[in-house]
């Protein structure tokens, strides 16, 4: 793949062109809705593009980039989904999580959970949580809620699927990382997934049922009220419930 077309164009995109496409599409793939992507050019296609310009620019995710690389989609199909994402008409953008059958490792912030059923309960509302496989060989299945610092929901997970909403300002996936942001710089939540044996929080702002949940990869802070605050960094195994807010 040529580093740069024709006119000289090279791949690099702008953040501020990427962030308004991913705000424009519901931060997916306009046609399947998966909240991996590659920026595709199809008005004018990468090749004849003198400029990355936003408008001619949309969401691909990886198996659908394939099919316009190989012909077998075609850039007037790209531009109908582009009027009208996926991701928009779903109202989220979803992917899932690959893991194995045996126990994964959790790092919320600054708390390592292994083998832990509940990682974190809040008012008796598992924030995060673990079940075992529901067969032989089949992955262990997490499930998850987060929200931002005033409690507006960024990022749910059912067993193993993840969806971010495109009510949030801003979800960019690069690589393994997540990264839900509030506004430019404010970023409400990091994740990092390493399959199929770990995930680590490295960073998140939260409130949830009146918990504030600040942290990043050194320490996990809590607090009732937004002024006084516990911190925690350590490792908890082999537990029901490792973390447990009433």
């Amino acid at each position: 793949m040529a580093d740069k077309n024709q006119y000289g164009l090279g791949r690099g995109v702008d953040a501020a062109i990427k962030r308004e496409i991913r705000r424009r599409c519901g931060f997916g793939c306009v046609i399947c809705g998966l909240a991996y992507y590659d920026y595709e050019h199809f008005n004018p296609d990468f090749k004849d593009a003198k400029e990355h310009d936003p408008n001619g620019m949309t969401l691909l995710c990886m198996q659908c980039n394939q099919k316009r690389a190989r012909g077998s989609l075609s850039a007037y199909t790209v531009a109908r989904a582009n009027e009208k994402p996926r991701c928009k008409e779903d109202g989220f953008a979803s992917e899932l999580f690959d893991f194995w059958p045996d126990p994964i490792d959790v790092k919320f912030a600054g708390v390592s959970f292994v083998n832990c059923r509940v990682l974190i309960r809040i008012c008796g509302i598992d924030v995060l949580s673990v079940r075992p496989p529901e067969e032989p060989g089949s992955p262990v299945l997490l499930s998850g809620l987060f929200s931002d610092s005033i409690g507006a929901p960024t990022l749910k997970i059912v067993d193993n699927v993840w969806s971010a909403g495109d009510e949030n300002w801003d979800v960019e996936t690069v690589g393994p990382v997540i990264t839900i942001r509030r506004g430019l710089g404010d970023i409400a939540l990091r994740i990092r997934v390493s399959p199929p044996k770990s995930l680590t929080i490295e960073k998140i702002d939260m409130q949830f049922e009146g918990y504030y949940l600040k942290g990043d990869e050194k320490y996990l802070s809590l607090s009732k009220d937004g002024k006084n605050w516990n911190s925690f960094s350590s490792s908890i195994t082999n537990c029901d419930v490792g973390i447990n807010c009433v």
